[in-house]
């Protein structure tokens, strides 16, 4: 069997509704009158057997909800309804959150950018393929401004990441974001957004992280070791021990870039020589002291912190990151964060063991 792409991301969306765009603004005159061209990206693929294929999606580190805490009212709910423009009584395949035009957009997890841009009575879509408990995903993100959106198809995002602002395009009576959920792929069943954010224990941030003005992604503004012996050790800045002056590079930055948060590098460990007596390792508090686990601000600012890290590693040098019972690592980050076993040492339940109170970054040797 020849192979078969599955383009048309509209229609398995917004179904027989996209016929009806043109009565937007006879219907309901408040609502937005552009008429968008639907969008049509290929990314799904079926080979000569029939099966699918597609690029891995690492496993979310989080689920954070998709809009800034207190900025949104929940307007409509998933299920059946009388479509507020057409009149149609259908199938409401997402939530809507009204909020101010320009309020943020978070992705609601980690994952990679499907497809971003116009598409029909969704004014401008996103959609991102995520993996959530071993769970395959995509999220869709509609009614914003074009000149709002800051991804593109092919970016990766992380929880929390600003990818777009509020607006009202298509088929809207007034500012506010469409959020869907559907398993499996763009083409799945959806599922009612509201119950899965509660189970996944989404968080709600005061304030997402910047993607890259006028462009796509995080920011990368790490820069690389520049010296002649990164293995050289240098005075610990943060005990009375040494660390190598990568590792002393990586914290000079991270403690520029977050001047608020303390970190501790080197520590006499017992038995085999672990990464921090060896100056490899730094652990990072966010306003909580060891042992408290981090939450409010201090959880925010840590994910910020790690988030800024796993972004820039290869640039920094850093091998990997543990931080609230998952582990990520530049040799595996196609499989995104990985949880943690504690590695022989620590106990992954506990608190510190499990890294709940601080992040931990080891550096390349």
């Amino acid at each position: 069997m020849s192979k078969v792409i599955i383009g048309g991301l509209v229609m398995l969306f917004l179904g027989p509704a996209a016929v009806l765009l043109s009565l937007t603004a006879i219907l309901n005159p408040a609502a937005e009158a552009s008429c968008l061209p639907a969008t049509s990206v290929n990314f799904t693929f079926f080979s000569d057997d029939d099966t699918t294929t597609a690029l891995p999606v690492g496993e979310s580190s989080r689920v954070v909800f998709p809009l800034p805490k207190g900025t949104w009212i929940q307007t409509s709910a998933f299920g059946m309804r009388r479509h507020p423009i057409t009149g149609v009584y259908k199938l409401h395949s997402g939530t809507d959150f009204a909020a101010p035009s320009g309020t943020p957009i978070l992705a609601a997890a980690d994952g990679r950018v499907a497809s971003a841009g116009p598409s029909a009575g969704y004014g401008n879509l996103i959609l991102i393929e995520h993996t959530v408990a071993g769970q395959r995903m995509d999220t869709g993100y509609a009614h914003m401004a074009a000149a709002s959106i800051m991804v593109k198809a092919g970016d990766r995002v992380t929880a929390g990441q600003q990818i777009a602002s509020v607006g009202a395009t298509g088929y809207a009576t007034g500012p506010h974001l469409h959020f869907e959920l559907r398993l499996g792929s763009a083409s799945g069943a959806p599922v009612d957004p509201a119950p899965w954010l509660a189970a996944q224990g989404a968080v709600d941030l005061t304030n997402g992280s910047p993607s890259k003005e006028g462009g796509c992604g995080p920011k990368g503004d790490a820069t690389s070791y520049d010296g002649t012996n990164p293995n050289g050790m240098v005075g610990d800045p943060t005990t009375d021990g040494k660390i190598t002056e990568r590792t002393a590079a990586v914290l000079a930055q991270v403690r520029q870039q977050f001047p608020s948060t303390a970190w501790s590098c080197y520590s006499p460990r017992p038995g085999q020589p672990s990464e921090h007596s060896l100056g490899r390792a730094c652990d990072g508090t966010f306003g909580n002291s060891i042992g408290t686990k981090a939450t409010g601000s201090a959880l925010d600012l840590g994910w910020k912190v790690t988030s800024w890290m796993k972004t820039n590693a290869k640039t920094l040098g850093v091998q990997y990151l543990i931080w609230q019972g998952k582990i990520w690592s530049v040799a595996r980050s196609a499989e995104g964060w990985r949880t943690y076993d504690g590695g022989g040492m620590h106990d992954p339940a506990a608190i510190t063991g499990g890294h709940y109170d601080h992040l931990h970054f080891t550096t390349v040797n």
